[in-house]
């Protein structure tokens, strides 16, 4: 993934992304070309990791009429945060024109996947993600009904040694710019990623035009 220095995500915001126990696409290339499925993956920072690289796994399960589960190996999956149609007039300030675009958070997460078919990792790694998101369903399920979900599932490890972080969420411009996106993003329902923008974006702004100021206060 390309990722311009001021768009890149600091290690805080890529772990607060990984924490969250969203979806996203797992891509992995099997005898016909890239496969791609939508799924929810656990971040586990303490996975066991036999090649060294410290950076943990992210843990989920397939259907195992999926056959992606059969092409473990080197994999991607990808992260998606909050994204929004960015209005051309929003960015406007004085002495300057713009044109639309759009905003975004992506994770980009590489590593080798692994097949878990053992019953007791997939029952804990279902527990692990349903306990993530407030659902105690799986604890309240009998013994063969556990059996079922378990015979129709694969438990998926994805051992990570690389992660990529890009927030293109106008942090590099001026201050007044980003303030003014946050607020037509407001207006329109975008509340997400004008959230990310005033958490993120606009501090990050704000310090690089003083930093600018001070450096032309100096000046003789």
């Amino acid at each position: 993934m390309y990722v311009p220095a001021h768009f890149a995500m600091t290690p805080d915001q890529v772990r607060t992304a990984l924490e969250a126990g969203s979806a996203g696409d797992l891509v992995t290339v099997g005898p016909d070309g890239p496969v791609a499925t939508f799924v929810p993956m656990l971040f586990d920072a303490d996975a066991p990791d036999s090649t060294g690289s410290g950076q943990g796994s992210l843990i989920g399960h397939v259907s195992r009429v999926n056959d992606q589960w059969r092409t473990a190996g080197d994999a991607l999956f990808i992260l998606h945060g909050p994204d929004d149609y960015i209005e051309a007039d929003w960015l406007n300030t004085p002495g300057s024109a713009n044109v639309p675009t759009w905003n975004y958070v992506t994770v980009h997460v590489y590593g080798r996947l692994v097949v878990h078919d053992d019953p007791a990792w997939m029952l804990a790694a279902v527990r692990r993600l349903s306990a993530a998101h407030g659902d105690a369903s799986v604890d309240a399920m009998g013994e063969a009904e556990v059996g079922r979900l378990l015979r129709a599932i694969v438990g998926v490890e994805l051992v990570i040694s690389r992660v990529d972080g890009k927030a293109k969420m106008s942090q590099n411009k001026t201050p007044d710019a980003v303030a003014q996106v946050i607020d037509g993003l407001r207006a329109g329902g975008g509340e997400a990623t004008a959230e990310w923008m005033a958490e993120h974006s606009l501090p990050r702004a704000t310090a690089k035009a003083e930093l600018l100021a001070g450096i032309r206060s100096r000046r003789p």
